[in-house]
């Protein structure tokens, strides 16, 4: 079949993102957007550092857009309260291993643990040595030069925090509108459909019947068309991620400067974990939870407590709570016939990584690049394709998300322990013909130490194991093979010098990065464009 013409059913931020990069790509193609009078459910304000590449491919620069979304940058993710519950906090940093000079390989990190003990090289500085990059994170710091011996480049390693809804509409008004896509309002009424169990057409409220080559599902959660009409199976994540329930809230800022992290904090509680996500005029914040261990009473009260003590008591007693079901899953198929589901309409994760709008501008990517092979065309070849792709896309990342709460070494109560029991079915994986396509569930947890030697495949994978005290070798280990190494003797005197000039490139990395501008001033000069002197709280 050749797509001539496309309408997208629901706006937000899927929607204009689908229309946007569609007409971008497609500047001939007949686009529209049919958009409810009701207001969309958002997918989140922050982003992976994949969306550089939706960015890039739109044309985007961080001047054009940043100032309108009330966005900020982000560097890393942080993880409190993961491990042990006790305060500890680990990164996880965007970019690629520093692996340089003396840091020839990640294994270093870990036999400095062996020889100085894990008090010295605990799990979470991993990320410092691995990435200097986690320098800028720590200190809430940012910079558009180069860091010393890092690999960091900013426009490859930041990703950002923004209002979702205000990026779709700045989508809509500066590239979709003006490239032609019509913007039609109203309810679908009904679902006109061909023999084959296509869709024909569609009749609206207000603009009467309208007809498309391909239709695409962005009504979220509703899934109205993929699942509704053309009947794609919701098949559910619960058994690996339990949270599924979340309620959010907005905070003013009291000191702007250092309440804009550079940084996602996530912070683990009694039965989930709650987000803090700085926008450029306030912090977004939610308790991720799970229904099957505390009710919601329960949760707003362990919420507020949270706000008291991170904020102030006045603003945990005056902050508005919204609920949000999560549904998490994904439907067995996200192209069936000439419908396909794009966001929260194929299928969602819980907001851990980030992932929600990561799925969503990575289908739609993929969308573009599967009809513009053949200008337009598409047979069932590329249906499997692209399911084949959105599939494992999504099933990766469900199993890394699942990886956070797996290797977490709590057991103070009933969630934590059942957290570390979630079954990744490896036994079955080995004997399907789809081992491949599921490899990275059996090296994340049946081999996951071979992870570190692969570094580029399960980067994110060594600095969550990491991060929760997980290690490639024992001391035992260690011991036995300095032990059976003739030159071992050697080995030692090279770990000694390897743990000096680390200790001093710390020192160096700390001492340079306090000069950087912090990441509310690099803002307000460089994207904002505000005076020095405005009021920062």
């Amino acid at each position: 079949m050749r797509v001539e013409s496309i309408v997208i059913v629901g706006g937000g931020s899927s929607g204009w993102m689908a229309a946007a990069m569609l007409s971008k790509t497609f500047p001939k193609m007949q686009i529209g957007l049919i958009e409810s009078e009701q207001g969309p459910i958002g997918v989140g304000e922050s982003t992976l550092g994949h969306f550089n590449r939706f960015l890039k491919r739109l044309g985007l620069k961080d001047k054009d857009w940043m100032s309108y979304c009330n966005a900020t940058y982000k560097t890393s993710i942080a993880f409190k309260n993961f491990r042990h519950g006790e305060g500890e906090r680990f990164q996880y940093p965007f970019g690629e291993f520093d692996l340089f000079d003396y840091k020839d390989t990640l294994q270093r990190y870990f036999e400095l643990g062996c020889k100085y003990g894990v008090d010295k090289y605990p799990p979470d500085e991993f990320a410092n040595f691995a990435n200097n990059q986690t320098y800028l994170a720590d200190q809430c710091k940012i910079s558009a030069d180069p860091i010393p011996e890092c690999t960091y480049d900013m426009d490859r390693d930041t990703a950002y925090h923004f209002d979702a809804g205000l990026f779709g509409n700045y989508l809509r008004d500066h590239h979709c509108i003006p490239n032609g896509v019509m913007h039609l309002k109203g309810e679908i009424e009904k679902v006109m459909k061909n023999p084959d169990g296509s869709i024909d057409s569609l009749v609206t409220t207000q603009d009467g019947l309208i007809k498309a080559d391909l239709y695409i599902d962005c009504t979220g959660f509703k899934s109205l068309l993929l699942e509704q009409h053309m009947g794609s199976e919701f098949i559910s994540f619960k058994d690996k991620l339990f949270n599924d329930t979340a309620l959010a809230t907005q905070i003013p800022y009291s000191d702007r400067e250092n309440q804009m992290e550079t940084y996602t904090d996530c912070v683990a509680m009694n039965a989930g974990w709650v987000w803090n996500i700085p926008l450029w005029h306030r912090v977004g914040t939610g308790y991720v939870y799970s229904s099957d261990y505390i009710n919601e009473c329960e949760a707003e009260v362990e919420f507020r407590k949270y706000l008291s003590e991170r904020y102030t008591p006045e603003i945990a007693q005056d902050a508005k709570l919204r609920k949000i079901n999560i549904k998490h899953g994904k439907h067995e198929k996200a192209w069936v016939k000439n419908v396909v589901g794009i966001g929260l309409a194929y299928g969602f994760l819980e907001p851990l990584e980030s992932t929600g709008l990561m799925t969503t501008h990575e289908n739609i990517l993929l969308l573009c690049d599967t009809l513009q092979r053949r200008q337009g065309f598409y047979s069932r070849f590329e249906q499997d394709s692209f399911n084949y792709n959105c599939d494992n896309m999504i099933e990766s990342m469900k199993n890394f998300v699942a990886l956070h709460y797996a290797l977490s070494q709590r057991d103070d109560n009933k969630y934590w322990r059942d957290c570390t029991n979630i079954n990744f079915d490896i036994d079955p994986l080995w004997k399907q013909s789809t081992r491949v396509a599921h490899s990275n569930v059996v090296t994340m947890l049946d081999n996951l130490e071979d992870a570190f030697y692969n570094l580029e495949q399960h980067s994110g994978s060594i600095y969550i194991a990491a991060g929760q005290g997980y290690r490639p070798f024992s001391e035992g280990m260690f011991e036995e093979r300095m032990s059976a190494d003739k030159e071992s003797d050697e080995w030692s005197s090279i770990l000694e010098e390897i743990h000096t000039k680390y200790q001093q490139d710390r020192k160096i990395m700390m001492e340079w990065v306090d000069k950087l501008p912090s990441h509310y001033e690099y803002l307000r000069d460089n994207i904002y464009d505000l005076q020095e002197e405005e009021t920062v709280g």
